[in-house]
């Protein structure tokens, strides 16, 4: 199955793209054969959109009334777990996508609700959860405070002699109560942040794994990485998806600024602002194009307001914003 917006993989962004493309023009030969192309071009790429016609399956036995009645369905019941099977063209073999229309108040945009619901094994591992748009704070029991960013979920252990907390999705806001006996520990993917008292945030949101400090030290480790990284008030370091770090300096009231639903950006590239605000967004966002990692952004955004930060980066950028439903959109950046 597709999995939720916070952690598709590319090719399974493309499997939605096609999706949607394919709906979108039914007609075009052009869009068909490139398509085709694309889906022989790679086993994975295969495996990507059995993955989409998958949840098309699912779909169609939840939600029938979403289905165009002129249609053959995707899935037939009779055959055996459920087997995808597609109708057969005197030609080639073509999958019938024209399926997603509106019918009855009820399109796309609830078939994805279904199809990109939070990982259930996502939930039975996290003690705290947030949604589309959702800052949420919380409080341990040795006093120390942290802020959720949306989309993020996080575990965290206090006991006698260690503290911990699990940041498995998304983005946070720790102001860690000092305690020299029980160094605070951050679990991040590879990243683990030890600290005595301070504050500092600690954002996996974007495939990199960043940390920035407001105050105070902490001290950065990459297991069978890199060597300890220490970092003071205003710094950050990253851990680049190719595996290098990338050391940096921001003003230091800005880490953070999430949390005041504020977004602070400076020479980014648009691909990453994007990503930072998927989670603002209460609907599904796909982002496309090839000037996502080469135009660059700098500006403040109000992320209380997504639609307006999406406008506002619009019209200051080649970047065209196509709304398919008030939950769906198409983002491509030229």
């Amino acid at each position: 199955m597709i999995r939720d917006d916070g952690n598709m993989s590319a090719l399974d962004r493309e499997a939605l793209d096609w999706l949607v493309r394919l709906d979108d023009q039914p007609g075009d030969e052009g869009v068909h054969a490139a398509f085709e192309a694309w889906l022989e071009s790679s086993p994975a790429h295969r495996t990507s959109w059995d993955a989409a016609l998958d949840f098309a399956c699912t779909v169609e036995a939840a939600f029938p009334s979403a289905i165009v009645q002129d249609t053959p369905p995707v899935c037939d019941a009779n055959a055996p777990d459920n087997v995808v099977t597609l109708p057969l063209p005197a030609a080639r073999q073509r999958p019938a996508i024209r399926r997603w229309g509106l019918v009855g108040g009820l399109g796309l945009a609830a078939c994805l609700t279904l199809a990109f619901a939070p990982d259930m094994a996502l939930r039975l591992r996290a003690q705290e959860m947030t949604g589309a748009g959702e800052v949420r704070s919380v409080s341990l029991s040795d006093g120390t405070r942290i802020t959720l960013a949306p989309g993020s979920a996080m575990s965290f252990d206090i006991g006698a002699k260690t503290r911990s907390a699990h940041l498995l999705r998304g983005r946070a806001y720790f102001d860690v109560a000092h305690d020299p006996a029980r160094p605070f520990r951050v679990m991040a993917d590879d990243t683990v942040v030890t600290v005595l008292g301070t504050a500092f945030e600690v954002d996996g949101l974007s495939g990199d794994s960043t940390v920035a400090v407001r105050r105070g030290i902490v001290a950065v480790d990459y297991p069978g990485h890199h060597p300890r990284t220490v970092l003071h008030r205003g710094e950050t370091v990253s851990l680049e998806a190719d595996g290098k770090t990338e050391l940096g300096t921001m003003r230091a009231e800005r880490v953070a600024g999430w949390a005041q639903g504020r977004m602070f950006v400076k020479d980014q590239p648009v691909g990453e602002v994007l990503d930072a605000l998927r989670p603002w967004y209460g609907g599904y966002m796909v982002v496309r194009g090839p000037g996502l990692a080469s135009r660059r952004v700098t500006g403040i955004y109000d992320l209380r307001n997504p639609e307006a930060a999406l406008t506002a980066l619009g019209k200051a950028h080649t970047i065209h914003v196509r709304r398919l439903t008030p939950w769906l959109k198409i983002v491509t950046v030229e």
